[in-house]
């Protein structure tokens, strides 16, 4: 390697080129933000010694006839280009012309680089655009918070205002490193690499595919462009939320590619690199991008069918959510049946998991996990069961909260220690009461008067006077299923133990506002499993009768189309 200080100035009017397998530009606000701010900085600096200068990390690049390839550096080289469009003005009175950055994979880069100057709004034609266009945003805002600094900080970028470029003082310079005709760019770029921020299995996997060394001269760039399109698209079909909860449950990667990528490794090393390696021990590599039997499109596309297709959505879907199965796993029983087997095999799976002998007997506090398995199974169900119905069960929303078991009926609630949380409860109570019109609910709403007038309400008389309330709107504390519901934890704490008919009002409020409530638990406070409404304040053995009913024939059915 040939190595150098370069000036911002000294690369003016330069070529750069990006080859296909370097990653997109992907600066965000804080890096742009970083260097804006560590360039004024210098700037600023009272007394600097002569020639002292600002320097960025290196640029490594590889000459080709007229312009440069870049190895490494492009989104520094990339963030002061846009730098420089903001400041064109300054550039053109003194007769300068930017540098020229063109990216291989973006067939017309070169001219939106250019114009990017007049740009008003994020550009989101495509992921490499919107981030360039997002960071001259954020640059351009910058620069306006304080318009001061733009001949100041333009001088101490380029020192562009000497002439006759003698003395670079002052400036901001990159360290420049060549390397030899003879030296391949993408060992050097790995090289390069493994030393700093790590690039992801995807950045890496993507350089792979790209590599020129993969097509025929007169198709390589048709080819390079093709397989980066695609990409694009898979990229920016997996960032559907719903789609990406419902294949991946709470993984997080920087690149959602990856996930098919370890899919068709089905790599279970500690390794982090494991998936990138087994990528780059393929000898023909390209045929995994489409050509193979196994490959990444046919994977995505089925990824892509699975979620359209809504048996499959759910039942999937059930089996990530719950962890049962893991997306390599079922994707290897995909492959290897046929599409009815593989359906019965989901249902196997889903059967041989969950417990429904005698589970009217589990008892909240010592089997929630089995119950909580029951009542999602039993939402799915009852969506799945309905062959006419569009409802789809939003596993986006489900696996992104916590979820609890509520009490329909409520328990008393012994939490409520201050004065004030106890005559909050009461007299949120008091218009349900009011309600009732009897005799046993004007007593209570003279206790409730007595109570909230007091100095001090002791704990065993309001507990007291709390379970003749309860007792009033539903049978006594029930903790078996026939008495449970799920809900996220947001929305139970909001309902905060109270009676049923206030529960009852709050989710239908919540309901509206979007909160996600799943369908059976919006169906059991609608009285939907009972057969006869004398009270909808009352939640009473029949309804509980008629609940438990309603969540056995369900799952019955649910299982016995999987039998079919």
């Amino acid at each position: 390697m040939i190595d150098n200080i370069k000036s911002i100035n000294q690369l003016l009017g330069k070529k750069f080129y990006i080859p296909s397998f370097q990653r997109g530009y992907r600066w965000g606000e804080k890096q742009v933000k970083d260097l804006l701010e560590d360039i004024w900085e210098f700037f600023n600096i009272p007394k600097k010694d002569e020639g002292e200068f600002y320097c960025l990390q290196p640029i490594i690049v590889k000459k080709e006839n007229t312009q440069y390839r870049l190895i490494d550096g492009q989104q520094r080289l990339t963030t002061i280009f846009l730098i420089l469009s903001y400041l064109k003005l300054y550039m053109e009175d003194l007769g300068y012309k930017n540098f020229n950055i063109e990216y291989e994979t973006r067939e017309k880069s070169q001219e939106f680089l250019e114009t990017i100057k007049d740009i008003k709004n994020i550009d989101e034609t495509n992921v490499d655009y919107y981030y360039m266009s997002k960071a001259f945003l954020i640059i351009k805002d910058w620069f306006e918070e304080n318009p001061t600094r733009k001949m100041n900080f333009f001088n101490t970028l380029t020192d562009c205002n000497i002439k006759d470029n003698k003395d670079l003082a002052n400036n901001v310079r990159v360290i420049w490193y060549e390397i030899s005709d003879s030296e391949d760019e993408i060992d050097v770029f790995t090289r390069i690499n493994s030393g700093k921020i790590p690039l992801t299995n995807a950045e890496l996997i993507k350089a792979l595919f790209l590599n020129s060394k993969n097509f025929k001269n007169e198709e390589k760039n048709i080819k390079q462009i093709e397989i980066s399109k695609e990409w694009d698209e898979i990229e920016y079909t997996l960032q559907n939320n719903e789609l990406w909860s419902f294949i991946a449950k709470n993984k997080n990667y920087p690149t959602r590619i990856e996930l098919i990528f370890d899919i068709l490794s089905q790599s279970n090393s500690k390794d982090k690199y494991a998936t990138y390696r087994y990528f780059a021990e393929q000898k023909n590599i390209i045929n995994l991008w489409s050509e193979n039997d196994n490959n990444v499109k046919k994977i995505f596309l089925s990824l892509k069918y699975w979620f359209e297709n809504r048996k499959l959505y759910h039942l999937i879907g059930y089996l990530i959510s719950q962890e049962i199965k893991t997306i390599d796993k079922i994707y290897n029983t995909f492959k290897q049946n046929t599409k009815t087997d593989f359906i019965k095999l989901l249902y196997k799976y889903i059967q041989d998991n969950i417990k429904l002998d005698n589970f009217e007997e589990l008892e909240y506090g010592t089997d929630d996990k089995d119950i909580k398995k029951i009542l999602l199974l039993f939402n799915i169900a009852t969506i799945l069961n309905n062959t006419d119905s569009y409802i789809r069960f939003s596993f986006d929303k489900f696996n992104r909260e916590k979820w609890s078991l509520e009490h329909i009926h409520a328990q008393n609630d012994k939490g409520l220690t201050s004065k004030e949380a106890k005559i909050s409860w009461l007299e949120s109570t008091r218009k349900q009461i009011e309600k009732l019109e009897n005799e046993e609910s004007k007593k209570l709403l003279d206790n409730i008067d007595i109570m909230c007038k007091l100095d001090k309400i002791e704990d065993d008389n309001f507990i007291n006077l709390q379970n003749k309330i309860i007792s009033l709107f539903g049978d006594d504390d029930i903790n078996t299923i026939d008495n449970l519901t799920l809900l996220g934890v947001g929305v139970n704490s909001a309902l905060s133990n109270s009676i049923f008919p206030i529960k009852r009002q709050i989710l239908k409020q919540k309901d509206s506002q979007g909160e996600f409530i799943p369908i059976c638990t919006k169906n059991v406070f609608l009285k939907y499993y009972s057969d006869d409404i004398k009270d909808i304040y009352y939640w009473s053995k029949e309804d509980r009768n008629a609940y438990l009913q309603a969540i056995k024939d369900t799952l019955n059915r649910f299982m016995e189309i999987g039998n079919e």
